[in-house]
């Protein structure tokens, strides 16, 4: 995944976001972090195509997408969901949907509309619905919103395994102890601009700061 993005935002001509590059590659976790309405969620917008303008390019080969909101037909069944998803995307992944069905516990509600589950439970859906697709790429927005102890140690398993078979992830996250375990390496954007990228080393580095943990460099940045 190769982004670079010169100048995007919600109404023509007005920038919510400037001079956002980075790259994600196979098999890697890669954290974007910053804090509430730093452009986050406008760079997603960006990678999935749904930003009304932007300047710039976006190469993201395959991609599957895990919205921090879930988004789901309401006339439809998870069952329906899984066999719309496999259709779209040509793949066979009964075996694959089977596991992730058994590991969230959603086996039983399978032919449920998702629109009657709890929230943890439609996050826990529109996991399986990505994971299913074998993409290149996943986009992976706040998915810790809502999930019990439980399931946020499943998923960090699988998006662990997911960098083992060389999946790259994007993983946005305010989380970030979480992000510090898990990522590789790191985008930090701050109000509308990129403020530093790299492995922690590195942005230690270029923000000149002692911090040892993201939090601890977030603060010392945030008190400057």
């Amino acid at each position: 995944m190769d982004v670079h993005i010169q100048r995007a935002g919600y109404e023509s001509g007005e920038a919510v976001i400037e001079e956002i590059e980075f790259e994600v590659h196979p098999g890697e976790i890669v954290g974007m972090i910053g804090s509430n309405g730093a452009g986050k969620s406008t760079t997603i917008a960006c990678l999935t195509g749904t930003i009304p303008w932007m300047r710039g390019t976006v190469d993201s080969g395959s991609y599957a997408y895990i919205p921090e909101q879930p988004i789901y037909y309401d006339y439809l069944t998870l069952a329906e969901h899984i066999a719309l998803v496999t259709e779209l995307t040509e793949i066979e992944t009964s075996t694959r949907t089977n596991r992730l069905l058994q590991l969230f516990r959603l086996e039983s509600v399978q032919h449920d509309y998702i629109a009657s589950f709890s929230k943890g439970m439609k996050q826990k859906a529109m996991i399986l619905l990505a994971l299913i697709q074998e993409a290149e790429f996943l986009l992976v927005d706040e998915p810790f919103v809502g999930l019990d102890a439980t399931t946020t140690i499943q998923l960090l398993r699988l998006l662990e395994e997911e960098r083992r078979q060389g999946t790259g992830v994007l993983l946005v996250t305010h989380v970030l102890d979480t992000a510090d375990r898990l990522c590789d390496r790191f985008v930090w954007i701050d109000n509308g601009r990129m403020l530093a990228s790299g492995t922690k080393q590195e942005i230690r580095t270029s923000l000149q700061t002692a911090g040892e943990s993201l939090f601890d460099m977030m603060e010392d940045v945030a008190m400057r």
